[in-house]
């Protein structure tokens, strides 16, 4: 793995992760019967029980070690698609494959890593924190922020490419015609 491929995917997760985290928490923040912290309580929760969940200002380190291992995972999950766009030669509908890569890791997670720790019907995912439609809109919000920044970073580099070797290669002198 190269080292742009490495900072490309860790820039990339980084901005995934907080788009994602907006929607889930923007959607707490706005629901009467959910608050803007239960995303991140409930991350830390599913790994220590639901006893980390609760109210917020009785969980302040479950929350801040859910934000923790949220921002870790996408920004793996970000390295993990920038490489696979690297072996697929760079396509030119990163951002539509980022889509459909958010809502894949979304089906993964949710059908068959969730349930190995929780019983179905005591998932985090069926209403506890927000509702289905929800954890589909964050996912595809992680996956097309992955994909878009992924473009905007690729199509970046050939540029700067060109303007370093342009500073540190000269120009050959042209020759005087007589």
């Amino acid at each position: 793995m190269t080292k742009r491929t490495l900072i490309v995917g860790v820039v990339a997760g980084a901005a995934a992760g907080l788009a994602m985290a907006a929607v889930e928490m923007i959607y707490g923040w706005a629901s009467s019967a959910h608050t803007a912290w239960d995303a991140p309580m409930g991350i830390w929760a599913y790994i220590g029980g639901l006893t980390h969940f609760g109210r917020p200002a009785d969980h302040i380190g479950p929350i801040v070690l859910g934000i923790g291992g949220h921002m870790l995972n996408a920004i793996f999950v970000a390295v993990v698609f920038v490489a696979l766009m690297r072996v697929l030669r760079n396509p030119p509908a990163a951002v539509i494959l980022g889509a459909a890569y958010g809502a894949g890791l979304w089906a993964l997670q949710r059908y068959v890593f969730l349930p190995i720790n929780t019983p179905e019907d005591r998932l985090f995912t069926t209403g506890l924190i927000s509702p289905l439609w929800v954890w589909w809109i964050a996912h595809l919000a992680l996956g097309t922020t992955i994909g878009l920044v992924y473009m905007l970073l690729q199509r970046r580099a050939p540029a700067m490419a060109m303007s370093y070797r342009a500073q540190v290669v000269p120009a050959e002198p042209t020759k005087k015609v007589a």
